[in-house]
């Protein structure tokens, strides 16, 4: 059905939104992907062309762009940003330490350490339904896995993509 925005005092032409903060546009635009990913990788003329192509690199990136912001607000000291709030202990996943020993450990992945994990990984796997190649797969889930060390311990995060959104908007789940 039509919304007609004809005679609202709140649009004139195109709807914008001017107050958005940067960050919660790559919020939004990090979102929009994943949830689209199941229908953009379902028209197979897009499907080569595009989403293969720039899906998982502008992911990448947008969760970089956001991990800086956050985390020099957060080394900054600051308990808000643009009005917002941010508990930088909240979990949006799992690190385990010495993942590929018997002695590994795995403890809950908290905001902060999330954003430094995104920005020092050494490498990041997507989580893809019925994958067989990079560029063969359904669509990308909300999940990613990173891996790197830190004083010679090598370590593995997974990620919940939309977790981290949340807290990052301020949203409790």
């Amino acid at each position: 059905m039509e919304f007609i925005t004809n005679n609202s005092p709140w649009i004139i032409g195109y709807p914008i939104h001017e107050s958005y903060s940067l960050l919660e546009l790559k919020a939004f635009h990090l979102i929009s992907i994943i949830n689209a990913s199941k229908t953009s990788n379902s028209i197979e003329d897009l499907n080569t062309l595009l989403i293969k192509e720039y899906e998982m690199s502008e992911v990448s990136r947008i969760l970089i762009e956001i991990a800086v912001q956050i985390r020099n607000q957060i080394d900054l000291d600051c308990s808000t940003f643009e009005g917002r709030k941010y508990n930088p202990n909240s979990s949006t996943g799992k690190l385990t330490i010495n993942y590929q020993s018997a002695s590994c450990r795995t403890i809950d992945l908290s905001f902060r350490e999330a954003c430094n994990k995104i920005i020092h990984a050494k490498h990041i796997n997507f989580d893809l339904l019925n994958p067989n190649s990079i560029k063969e797969y359904d669509y990308m889930n909300p999940q990613i896995y990173l891996y790197g060390d830190f004083n010679g311990h090598e370590w593995k995060t997974e990620l919940d993509i939309l977790k981290f959104i949340s807290i990052l908007i301020g949203i409790k789940n």
